[in-house]
This record gives structure tokens, C-alpha cells and sequence, in this order.
């Protein structure tokens, strides 16, 4: 079996090396091997320079327009041939190691599609600003009553999804706001879905975070209360 996983990039010329190298290393189950996609959002910072130097190492493609990270996801998709596809920021707050247990739960228990989940019990917190702990929080809480389900954080950028059955959809979505919509989809095409805890590491804005919380918390909720109009 194999794992696409889709690098979306912008301007993480201090992260991408690293997070590069985390990525071709972290382990996966015997049966499993890895396609390495890896998406640049128009970077302005020398990423993209950097990324033409080992172009012979991975599937790298260069957006021509900055249209979202939602965008650069869809235009990996078209690419993937794995049999799970999950999404990766290159800003090190998500730690590869923690995919190799989202496989295992998913293969276990048979599963189309798996978050994995920021919230941990022995935390108060997870996220370094309140504001935008409280929007994920709220958007999750919305969501469950919405769908009649129980995750701890749809916001997570860590969701291992059966390639096949995503590529199916008809995604609208171009921004952050594609984690509600493909989530949304899933649950409303199939009962095989689940959640882990993950480590997280949230970085501030000063290291370059770029999620506007009432932008985007209001987009997000958008798609939210479309997704459950339209069947």
C-alpha cells in the first residue's frame, strides 16, 4: 500500500529543509511506502529556489498564483496514487512521526478517513493564542452538532483520507476552509471515520503563522452550514 503526502509551502525557507528531512525519514508500517508531493504557493523568501535544487529527489509543483493552501491541496490530489493521502505544513508544528499511528488506527479499524487531534487532556491548551483556540474549539462544537458527530478538532491539518473516495468529491473550497468541507464530505459519504491524539507545537505570528482567525473562522462556518444544506 502506499501514503501520499502533499507538502504545502509558502514562504518556510527557515522549516522546509527540515521538515523535508522529517518527512523522508519518519517510519510507516512494513506494508506501506511513501509518495512525496510537495505544493510551492507562489514563495517570495528563497523557498522556491531552494526546492529547484532537489527537484530530482520529489514531485514538486509551482503554483502560478497564490489562490490558497485549500488550492494547492486540490492541485496535488490530481497527482496522488496512494491508496491515503494526508496533508503536511512545512512550519514543523505537525510532527511526521505522529503519521505512522494515524495509518495504524486507520488500517485497523478500517477507516476512510482520520483527524488527528491537537486537544490532550493532561493540557490546558494547545494552541498559543487563546482567540484562535476558541474559534477551532467553537467550529468543532458547531460542526458535532451539525453532523451528529465527536471529534475534539476538525480545524487539525492532520487528517489521513482514503485517496480514492476524495478524489471523488467536488471540492470547492481554495483556503484553510477545505479542512470543514472535506470533512463534511466524508461524513456524509461514509461511517468509517475516527480520531487520534497527535503532538502539536503552535508557532506564534512572529514565526510566521498566517491564519486570520475571524476571516477565516467566518469562512469556515460558511461552508459548515452549506455543507449541511446541501446533501
Amino acid at each position: 500500500m502506499q501514503l501520499s503526502i502533499i507538502l504545502c509551502v509558502r514562504n518556510e525557507i527557515k522549516t522546509i529543509k527540515k521538515i523535508i528531512g522529517l518527512v523522508k525519514d519518519f517510519k510507516l508500517p512494513e506494508n506501506f511506502s511513501k509518495q512525496i508531493l510537495i505544493v510551492d504557493n507562489c514563495s517570495t523568501d528563497g523557498t522556491r529556489e531552494f526546492l529547484k535544487t532537489i527537484e530530482n529527489e520529489f514531485q514538486i509543483i509551482y503554483q502560478k498564483k497564490n489562490l490558497g493552501k485549500g488550492y494547492s491541496i486540490k492541485t496535488a490530489l490530481r497527482f496522488c496514487t496512494g491508496d491515503f493521502v494526508i496533508p503536511q505544513d512545512c512550519d514543523l508544528e505537525y510532527s511526521p512521526d505522529d503519521i505512522y499511528n494515524l495509518i495504524t488506527h486507520a488500517t485497523k479499524h478500517g477507516l476512510d478517513f482520520t483527524i488527528g487531534s491537537r486537544r490532550n487532556e493532561n493540557t490546558k491548551k494547545f494552541h498559543k493564542y487563546w482567540l484562535n483556540e476558541f474559534g477551532a474549539n467553537a467550529l468543532t462544537y458547531i460542526f458535532n452538532i451539525f453532523f451528529s458527530t465527536n471529534f475534539s478538532d476538525v480545524a487539525s491539518c492532520y487528517k489521513l483520507m482514503n485517496t480514492q473516495k476524495l478524489k471523488q468529491f467536488n471540492l470547492r473550497c481554495n483556503g484553510f476552509d477545505l479542512d470543514y468541507e472535506m470533512a463534511a464530505k466524508f461524513i456524509k459519504n461514509t461511517n468509517k471515520y475516527g480520531e487520534i491524539k497527535i503532538a502539536y507545537n503552535s508557532r506564534s505570528y512572529k514565526e510566521g503563522r498566517n491564519y486570520t482567525i475571524f476571516f477565516h473562522g467566518i469562512k469556515a462556518l460558511f461552508v459548515i452550514i452549506k455543507e449541511k444544506i446541501i446533501k
